[in-house]
């Protein structure tokens, strides 16, 4: 009997009790592999054949078990994850005329293809013999009952983001309500909505300008915004929408939103597709439409056009990218600039001199530049890339050209406003399938729009001339003692390296000045320029400072700023002035209280283990060595190698490695350096490294990286402000896309600025654990550490410089330990194992012995035995 959750209609073949589907040609296996999840693999026969016809096999979804139920007028779509081999088998996936949602590299030389699929789809993949899973069947009534779960509000003409009247989604009438409401408020830098065409059905194509003086044409660079090309893609227009308010509403306060405004002119087109949405809305009136194209009545049954593969540029191309048939999604029209929407985009962009184009999508979270109809890149890559590197530092998405980090795509805006009209032009694809993908709902809307506003605000900014600090080198002055550090009462000098990030050519100014009060500023002046642009370029002076001999605190900061094109940043610069030293260190050898903890990952749990080395494709993913000399073990994501890489790998989830809680209040400046070691083979799962001041109950990301080391690499991650008792680490390794995940941590020190004799302590109190005791001195001295249950008001002794904290009378010595030639020792003590202890709290004190004096260290830190 053929089981309720799916139906098999065969022409020409048997169902036998397997599921093998005999006759005509083919074998299709059917595996049922999660609730919602299936699995196809297509095999060569593997029973005789009886005829020469091929055979059918289709998969109806539960809503239509019955093969005779009429098809919905707009059939349902289904996410379903294809993986192809290697760029001749995507050649062959796209000639298949399906609709390609993502498509990222998950291993060596292999894609995972995101498709939408219909039912007819799910049966071209099987004749096909392409093996994917179904990870999500019926998208509409999935995307739904997701923005059912959150607060909306359909009757507001002007509701928060997030809350919009389609699935939480602003309706096209809300984004209208919304442009008015822009100009009304601020008429003398928004002007009122303007139509540069109509759509097929009537709807105004609404633009709106955004600068100073909106009226007048002031010969600013120009930049051009638009969105939604795709009906089903609402958040590409919210995004765009939150620049434009941002920028109105932070002028005059902000000094980027006025400098946006100032000093260029932009122009947005929210909605390029409001016939589209607006059908999204009638057949989709919660949210999730999955309609993509416009509402072209092409005359045989069929509707609509691919607006962004209707563009002249590579429309006809030889390599697809596009479909001649009318009922495909990316269907590409009768003639390049046969609809009346993209005739009015480019009518309106012949009109104005843009330089830079930046046209908004979801989803796949990655920045695109030409080409997209062919492989390779235009003659100017390089400068695309450099833009792309600044524009992605703060989201951190992949950046390169369509048709290598999607595939290929004909007749789109990124290629033609290249070719035609001489822009730099972008695409960006916001947002992840797992995050909602073209549908997000609640606080997820909120969170991918404004993750992305870096990115706009910085196509904005490069228009021009836009100047970023590369470098700040501090150096010794003359009469310095040649340590090669600024000390207290020494000169020093900045030599600075800036960059000119932007596409005009313009000269910056650099001032110098001091935020600590008694340092004193001798050179505090200079010009770098005129820089071409993506040009670097040097201060020519040399700017310089004095630490005064009375200077007490053992940093200095000074502020640097940096002025071009009207715009000012500021840097921060942070000095030194004494060494920072090692307070204590962890070799991952012992037990010294880094402990795995709550997770969601299924396999690839952190271990203090040995390693063994896996591959894939001759790549590295798990190495089968440590780095600390002598030592063989490190926290690891699994040290297994297993039948393959993807064996004990991360998988379903994240693992968590936390450090014990530290006490760093004696410490300035203090910073933790590791080997890392971290493969992630398709680049969208970012490990984190995040820092905490109150034991764990919250944290700040302090490192995200998604992309692979290659090698063991060593890192620094700066603690900040302020250091507590309480503070700790933790190293998060997450594999929520499908790709190998791998994590290792070695070679752990807490380095900081600290006074001799401090004593820093890594544990976790456990019975059967190790405390590490780090004490920092004057080189070559010795140290001791003195372990005491209870503490006392303060004692000094003659001859011996500091207070004694602990209790003498119930104090250990732990020593006697040499100093390193920079001052740092550092002993374990085993914690025993007995009950009696459990509760106990240790305290230790450290205390310093040279040739010439004898002093105890100026703080004190607990441990409690567990």
């Amino acid at each position: 009997m053929v089981p309720l959750w799916f139906s098999l209609i065969i022409q020409g073949g048997t169902l036998d009790p397997s599921g093998s589907v005999e006759g005509n040609g083919a074998c299709v296996r059917v595996c049922r592999c999660a609730a919602t999840d299936y699995c196809f693999a297509s095999r060569p026969l593997e029973i005789p054949m009886r005829k020469p016809s091929s055979a059918l096999a289709y998969l109806l979804t539960p809503l239509a078990i019955v093969a005779q139920q009429p098809q919905p007028t707009t059939p349902l779509h289904h996410l379903v994850e294809v993986r192809v081999s290697g760029p001749g088998q995507l050649r062959a996936l796209q000639a298949l005329d399906l609709d390609l949602a993502g498509c990222q590299p998950p291993l060596l030389q292999q894609r995972r293809v995101e498709v939408i699929a219909t039912d007819d789809d799910i049966t071209t993949l099987l004749r096909a013999g392409f093996p994917f899973t179904v990870v999500q069947r019926d998208l509409e009534a999935h995307y739904a009952a997701q923005a059912a779960r959150f607060p909306t509000q359909p009757e507001a003409t002007n509701p928060p983001l997030g809350q919009g009247g389609l699935g939480g989604h602003w309706t096209w009438a809300q984004m209208v309500s919304i442009l008015d409401d822009l100009n009304t408020a601020n008429p003398a830098i928004c002007a009122a909505k303007v139509s540069i065409g109509s759509t097929i059905e009537g709807r105004p194509l609404w633009m709106v300008k955004i600068s100073d003086n909106v009226g007048t044409d002031e010969g600013e660079p120009e930049v051009y915004y638009d969105a939604m090309h795709h009906a089903r893609e609402p958040l590409s227009m919210e995004a765009t929408v939150v620049f434009m308010e941002w920028l109105v509403t932070n002028y005059g306060t902000d000094p980027l939103a006025t400098f946006l405004v100032d000093e260029r002119e932009l122009f947005f087109v929210p909605c390029v597709n409001p016939d589209g949405y607006e059908y999204n809305r009638q057949i989709n009136p919660g949210g999730g439409g999955m309609w993509r194209k416009n509402r072209r009545v092409n005359g045989d049954g069929t509707f609509g056009v691919d607006l962004n593969r209707n563009y002249a540029t590579g429309w006809s191309a030889p390599n697809g990218g596009n479909s001649t048939a009318t009922n495909s999604d990316t269907y590409r029209g009768a003639a390049p600039f046969s609809e009346p929407e993209t005739q009015a985009i480019e009518a309106f962009v012949a009109s104005r001199n843009f330089v830079s184009s930046f046209s908004t999508h979801t989803y796949t979270d990655v920045l695109l530049r030409p080409w997209g109809y062919q492989s390779g890149s235009p003659a100017n890559a390089a400068e695309y890339d450099s833009l792309g590197a600044y524009y992605t530092v703060e989201n951190g998405l992949d950046h390169g050209q369509v048709s290598d980090l999607l595939y290929i795509a004909a007749g789109g805006s990124v290629d033609h406003h290249h070719v035609v009209h001489g822009h730099y032009s972008w695409t960006a694809e916001l947002g992840r399938s797992n995050e909602g993908g073209f549908w997000p709902a609640g606080q997820t809307i909120v969170d991918i729009a404004m993750r992305h506003q870096p990115m706009f605000r910085k196509v904005a900014a490069t228009a021009g001339t836009l100047f970023d600090v590369l470098t700040v080198t501090v150096a010794e002055g003359p009469g310095g003692n040649g340590n090669g550090r600024v000390e207290v009462g020494e000169n020093g000098t900045l030599a600075v390296a800036i960059k000119n990030q932007g596409i005009g050519t313009g000269s910056a100014s650099l001032a110098l000045s001091a935020v600590s009060a008694g340092v004193a500023i001798q050179v505090g002046g200079d010009a770098v320029g005129p820089l071409a642009r993506f040009a670097t370029g040097s201060s020519n002076a040399v700017l310089a400072f004095a630490i005064p001999s009375g200077y007490s605190a053992p940093t200095a900061r000074l502020r640097l700023l940096v002025t071009g094109d009207g715009l000012t940043s500021e840097r921060l610069i942070d000095l030194q002035l004494v060494a920072p030293r090692t307070l204590v260190a962890d070799d991952f050898e012992q037990d010294r209280g880094f402990t795995r903890g709550t997770g969601t990952a299924t396999t690839g749990l952190w271990e203090r283990n040995t390693t063994a080395q896996t591959t894939n494709g001759g790549t590295v993913i798990q190495p089968g060595s440590q780095t600390t000399p002598g030592g063989s073990r490190c926290w690891v994501t699994d040290g297994r190698a297993g039948t393959g890489a993807g064996t004990y790998d991360v998988d379903g989830g994240f693992t968590d490695l936390l450090s014990p809680v530290i006490d760093l209040r004696h410490a300035s400046g203090a910073a933790a350096t590791f080997d890392l070691w971290y493969a992630e083979s398709v680049g969208n799962d970012a490990m984190e490294i995040a820092v905490s001041r109150d034991g764990g109950g919250s944290w700040s990301t302090a490192l995200s990286r998604s992309t692979s080391t290659g090698a063991w690499l060593r890192t620094t991650v700066e603690l900040g402000t302020p250091l507590t008792d309480r503070m700790r680490l933790r190293f998060r390794a997450q594999d929520l896309n499908a790709s190998l995940v791998e994590c290792l941590i070695d070679g752990f020190r807490l380095e900081a600025v600290a006074a001799d004799g401090a004593i820093t302590a890594l544990a976790s109190g456990a019975q059967g654990s190790s405390l590490r005791l780090g004490i920092v001195g004057p080189p070559n001295s010795v140290a001791f550490a003195l372990l005491a249950p209870a503490v006392t008001g303060g004692v000094t002794f003659p001859g011996i410089g500091g207070t004694l904290f602990v209790d003498a009378a119930s104090a250990g010595v732990v020593g006697a330990l040499l100093a390193d030639a920079q001052g740092q020792a550092g002993a374990d003590v085993a914690i025993p194992v007995n009950p009696v202890l459990s509760g106990v709290v240790f305290h230790a004190q450290a205390a310093t012995l040279t040739a010439t004096a004898a002093a105890f260290g100026p703080n004190v830190v607990a441990v409690t035995l567990q």
